[in-house]
C-alpha cells in the first residue's frame, strides 16, 4: 500500500492545481483514512466527472463503516445515478451485510440480488431468511447443509444457519464428526475447534489435549492406555498419528502398528492413509507399502495423485497407470495424469496406446502439452496470430477502457484493474484481442496478458507472452549471466510484468521481491542507501531480483531446482533433491507443495515460449528439464531461505 500511495503522490505532485485527476487522488486519499467529511467536498467537486461514481462509492462505503443509519435513499440513489458502474455490486455486497448484521430483514430481501448472493457471508443472511419461511424452509436446509459439506471455515452470517440445522438434525451427527475428521486432516485448528463446539463437552475434543497432540504428537500418543476412549478422543490419536508422521513416517508407522488393533477396521485404514500420504510428500520408500495397507476404501483423488506420485517417484510404472485407472474421470481428464499415464503406457510396451492419449493433449499451450508434443516428435511453434485488430475496431472499443486506462495512468491499480475486468467480462473474443491490443499500446502488460487470455481462438502469443521491459531484462539477465528468456519467463509468472505488483505477502515489483530477500541482496551488490520503496522500480528490481536468481543458481547448481527456490527458498527444495539422478519431470511431478510444482511449470513452459520469441537455437524442453543430479549440497553465503517464500 505504502508503496501505491507513493505512485499516486509522484502522480498528484504532476497535475495541475484542482484538476479533476488531482481531486481525484485526494478523495482517494481521503477514503483510505476514512475521512466521510473530506469524501463529500470532493463528491460535489466532480459531480460530472466520469469517474464521479468512484467518489461517490468511497464516500458510502466509508459511511456503511462507521453509522448504523445511513439513509436507504443515500444507496438507492447511486443504484439510480450510476445504473452500469462496476461498483454498484460491491456496495450493494457492503449494504446487504450490514442490513443482515442489523437484523433489517424487509429491506435485506428487496434489495438482495443474484449476483450479490455469490458473496457467502450475503448468502448465508439469504439462507436465515428462507428458514425463517415455511415455504422455503426446506430448500434453504438442503443448500445449508451442502454449504457445511464444504468442509471449510465459512462467514459467521453461517453460523445461525448451521446450529439451527444441528439442532434439528438436518446436520446430523456423522456430518459433525466428517467434518471434524477433515479439519484436523488438514490441520485447520481453527475450523477443528468451530466443528466441535456443536459437540457435547462428553464427545468432542479436551483443548488441553488437542494441543499436546498437535506440538508434541510422540508425548500425546505414549501418554496413556485410555486414549480411545470417547469419539472425540479416538479422533485426536489419529490426529496425532498424522501429525507424527509429518514429522517422521517411519516412526509414526511403527507407533501406528501398536495402536491400530484398538480401533475399527475403518479407522486403521484412515490411520495407514494419514501416514503414505506425509510419507509420499516427503518421498518415504515406503510411502506406496503404507498406501496398500490403507487399502482403497478411503482413497479420493487427492490421495490417488499423491500415491501416483509415490509411484513416479520410485518409477513404479505399473503402479502408476494402475493409479491413474483408479482416479476419477474428472482428475484422470487433468493434463498432469493424461501425460504421465501416456508414459506408463509407452514404458510398458503400449506405445499406439500412448501416442492415442497424446496426441490431444499436445495441442494444449500448456507444460504437459508441450512434454506431450516432444514424446511425439514435435516441437514448439508459435501458432499464426489472428489479423491484428484495425484502428477502427479500437476505437470502437477504446470508450469502454478510458476509464481503466484512466485509473492505471493516475496510479490507482486496484481499482484500474477492477474496472478492466468488469469491462472486459462480457467482450468476445476479437474484442478481448482489442482490448489486449490497446493494453499492450498503453503498455499495461499485465491486463494485455488478461484479455488476451480470454480471446479463444483470437489469441495471439506475441501479447499473451509480450517482450516487455526487453533492454533492461537483457541487461541484468546478461550481467548476472543468466538466460534471458529464464528471466522473462520467472517475471511473467511472478508478476505478469506489472513494477506495481504487490502480493498478499508483501512481496513487490516485477520479479515479486520479499523484503528481506531485497535488502539482502541491496546489502550485496551492494546498492547505496537502498529503501524498499525502490523495489518497484523497474531497474531496481531487475537488479534485486537477478542478482538473487543468480545465487540460487549458483548455489544449487540447475535451473530447475533454482527455479523452485525463488518460489519455496533453498532449505525447503534442498529437501525435496533426491539421493540418486532422477529425471526433471519427475522431480517436479512430485514437489509436495502444490503452488511451487505449479510454479516451476509455469516458468519452465514460459521459458520454452520466450526462448522461441527470442530465436534462440532450438533447445527442447525435456533438453531444458534435463536430470536432477541427486545429493544436491547448500554453499556457504546462500541466500537466506526465509526471505523468498
Amino acid at each position: 500500500m505504502a508503496a501505491l500511495l507513493l505512485c499516486s503522490v509522484a502522480v498528484q505532485a504532476a497535475l495541475p492545481p484542482e484538476s479533476p485527476d488531482r481531486i481525484l487522488l485526494k478523495a482517494h486519499q481521503a477514503w483510505n483514512v476514512r475521512d466521510a467529511d473530506a469524501l463529500v467536498r470532493y463528491s460535489r467537486q466532480l459531480a460530472r466527472d466520469p469517474l464521479a461514481d468512484y467518489v461517490h462509492y468511497w464516500l458510502l462505503d466509508v459511511r456503511l463503516g462507521q453509522s448504523e443509519t445511513v439513509p436507504d435513499s443515500d444507496l438507492t440513489t447511486f443504484f439510480q445515478h450510476y445504473p452500469d458502474s462496476p461498483l454498484a455490486d460491491p456496495l450493494r455486497i457492503t449494504w446487504l451485510k450490514k442490513l443482515g448484521s442489523t437484523g433489517q430483514w424487509d429491506t435485506f430481501a428487496a434489495q438482495v440480488t443474484p449476483a450479490a448472493l455469490e458473496d457467502p457471508t450475503v448468502a448465508c443472511y439469504q439462507l436465515q431468511t428462507r428458514l425463517r419461511r415455511q415455504d422455503t424452509a426446506a430448500a434453504a436446509a438442503r443448500e445449508g447443509r451442502s454449504l457445511w459439506q464444504r468442509h471449510r471455515m465459512q462467514p459467521d452470517s453461517c453460523d445461525p444457519v448451521f446450529r439451527l440445522l444441528v439442532a434439528q438434525n438436518t446436520i446430523p451427527q456423522d456430518d459433525l464428526w466428517n467434518a471434524l475428521r477433515q479439519a484436523l486432516g488438514n490441520d485447520n485448528l481453527v475450523l477443528a475447534r468451530y466443528v466441535n463446539s456443536f459437540l457435547s463437552p462428553q464427545q468432542g475434543l479436551d483443548e488441553n489435549a488437542l494441543t499436546l497432540a498437535y506440538t508434541q504428537p510422540a508425548t500425546f500418543l505414549d501418554s496413556g492406555e485410555n486414549l480411545e476412549a470417547t469419539p472425540g478422543s479416538r479422533e485426536l490419536i489419529l490426529f496425532a498419528v498424522g501429525q507424527l508422521a509429518a514429522r517422521d513416517p517411519q516412526q509414526a508407522a511403527d507407533t501406528w502398528m501398536r495402536l491400530e488393533t484398538r480401533f475399527n477396521p475403518r479407522d486403521q485404514s484412515y490411520g495407514w492413509l494419514q501416514i503414505a500420504w506425509q510419507g509420499a510428500l516427503q518421498q518415504h520408500p515406503n510411502a506406496l507399502a503404507w498406501f496398500d495397507r490403507a487399502g482403497n476404501a478411503l482413497l479420493d483423488d487427492r490421495m490417488r495423485a499423491w500415491r501416483t506420485r509415490a509411484a513416479l517417484r520410485q518409477e513404479n510404472w505399473e503402479e502408476v497407470l494402475h493409479t491413474i485407472n483408479g482416479m476419477s474421470p474428472a482428475e484422470a481428464g487433468k493434463a498432469s495424469w493424461r501425460y504421465w499415464k501416456g508414459r506408463a503406457l509407452r514404458t510398458l510396451g503400449q506405445g499406439e496406446e500412448a501416442r492415442a492419449l497424446w496426441l490431444p493433449l499436445s495441442r494444449e499451450s500448456n507444460y504437459y502439452g508441450l512434454l506431450a508434443l516432444e514424446e511425439l516428435g514435435g516441437q514448439l511453434v508459435l501458432p499464426a496470430a489472428p489479423a491484428t485488430p484495425a484502428a477502427a475496431e479500437i476505437d470502437a472499443i477504446r470508450p469502454h477502457l478510458d476509464r481503466a486506462l484512466r485509473l492505471h495512468t493516475l496510479g490507482l491499480e486496484p481499482e484500474s484493474r477492477f474496472e478492466w475486468n468488469a469491462v472486459n467480462r462480457p467482450l468476445t473474443p476479437r474484442q478481448h484481442l482489442t482490448a489486449a491490443t490497446l493494453a499492450q499500446q498503453a503498455q499495461w502488460y499485465d491486463r494485455a496478458i488478461y484479455s488476451v487470455e480470454r480471446a479463444g481462438d483470437q489469441g495471439d502469443m506475441t501479447l499473451e507472452y509480450p517482450l516487455a521491459f526487453e533492454d533492461s531484462v537483457r541487461q541484468q539477465s546478461q550481467q548476472q549471466q543468466l538466460d534471458e528468456a529464464w528471466v522473462l519467463g520467472l517475471v511473467r509468472q511472478e508478476s505478469y510484468f506489472s513494477p506495481q505488483a504487490r502480493s498478499r505477502t508483501g512481496a513487490m515489483g516485477l520479479m515479486q521481491l520479499m523484503p528481506a530477500t531485497a535488502r539482502w541482496v541491496a546489502q550485496h551488490i551492494p546498492v547505496r542507501r537502498f529503501r524498499w520503496s525502490q523495489a518497484t522500480q523497474v531497474e531496481t528490481n531487475l537488479r534485486l531480483g537477478t542478482y538473487y536468481l543468480h545465487q540460487l543458481l549458483r548455489q544449487l547448481g540447475d535451473p530447475v531446482l533454482a527455479t523452485a527456490s525463488y518460489n519455496a527458498g533453498p532449505h525447503r527444495v534442498l529437501r525435496w533433491v533426491p539421493g540418486l539422478p532422477l529425471e526433471a519431470p519427475i522431480f517436479i511431478e512430485t514437489i509436495p507443495v502444490n503452488e511451487t510444482r505449479g510454479y516451476v511449470q509455469h516458468v519452465l513452459f514460459n521459458t520454452a515460449v520466450y526462448a522461441l520469441r527470442l530465436g534462440q537455437p532450438p533447445l527442447s524442453l525435456h533438453q531444458r528439464l534435463g536430470v536432477i543430479q541427486g545429493g544436491a549440497r547448500a554453499h556457504n553465503n546462500e541466500p537466506d531461505p526465509a526471505a523468498q517464500p
